[in-house]
């Protein structure tokens, strides 16, 4: 049978009476059980649980496999023991993907003492923000910016980090010059012009926008003084040269998330790059979300 992570969540649903309790003890997110119960049914075209307000309840035909999915999962273990000894190396090929900002400007520290402590793991830093990268195995770790309410590809392990924020910025000397001649909006490749919200103190927004096709020249533009940039909020307000623009809203765009495969995610040298990402961007959480800085 080729359904294995789908059985193993089955009967972590099964145990822990409930999805919460087999997200946290499989250290999987919620949806990602929840979507393979669902597969699972599909292939099985049978109900294995009825949902109760108090949690999860084996269905006939559930209780029927429960014992043989048990039993697969002690050859699994046996099996992922003998060959999971053999990876356990610090050392070998680890391709991390990561947004571009994130490896420049927050992550970079991070990633140096990775190396400096495991100088035998061979680190290839990846800049990009597709997902796909991972799906293809054209990476083994990747964090990502997962937008709005939508959740990371099944077949992806994750963890949700902390809330990702943007908001709107100018230089400190434009905000304080208060020139009367008008000031450009900072757009990137899909960004349109706010319709609800202008700024104020004194700025006349000019009509005709400048835009920028990736982010490293549109924060120096606005560094620079050329107009109002929406930033990431650990970009902008860690930059003294940098201010919120007043009265300017503050954007949830989506979640931080880290992602790995299910056949690679628990070698050694992706789970020390997962702690020590995972580690700092918990202990920056505030960073990221944009929390404690008024405009």
């Amino acid at each position: 049978m080729d359904h294995w992570d789908e059985i193993r969540m089955f009967l972590a649903v099964a145990k822990g009476g409930t999805v919460r309790a087999a997200a946290h003890a499989l250290d999987v997110n919620h949806a990602t059980v929840l979507r393979a119960i669902g597969r699972l049914e599909r292939k099985l075209d049978t109900r294995l649980f009825e949902k109760l307000a108090t949690g999860y309840r084996l269905t006939e035909a559930g209780g029927a496999i429960v014992d043989l999915a048990a039993q697969m999962a002690a050859t699994s273990a046996q099996i992922e023991a003998r060959v999971f000894g053999r990876d356990q190396d610090v050392s070998g090929p680890l391709r991390f993907t990561l947004p571009v900002s994130f490896a420049t400007d927050l992550l970079m520290p991070t990633l140096t003492a990775f190396r400096e402590r495991y100088p035998d793991i061979a680190l290839e830093v990846l800049g990009s923000t597709s997902v796909v990268n991972l799906g293809n195995r054209e990476a083994d770790v990747a964090l990502r910016v997962v937008v709005g309410k939508a959740m990371p590809p099944d077949n992806l392990y994750g963890k949700r980090l902390c809330a990702f924020r943007v908001a709107f910025y100018a230089s400190r000397a434009l905000v304080d010059a208060r020139s009367p001649a008008p000031v450009a909006w900072l757009l990137g490749r899909d960004e349109v012009v706010p319709a609800d919200w202008t700024p104020g103190g004194g700025m006349t927004m000019a009509a005709t926008p400048v835009r920028f096709t990736e982010m490293r020249s549109q924060f120096e533009a606005a560094r620079a003084g050329m107009g109002v940039s929406l930033l990431p909020c650990f970009l902008g307000d860690a930059d003294p040269a940098l201010v919120r623009v007043a009265g300017g809203p503050v954007r949830h765009v989506g979640d931080v998330w880290l992602l790995t495969h299910g056949d690679t995610r628990r070698t050694k040298r992706v789970r020390l790059l997962c702690d020590a990402v995972s580690t700092f961007i918990r202990e920056n959480a505030d960073r990221l979300a944009g929390v404690g800085v008024t405009a």
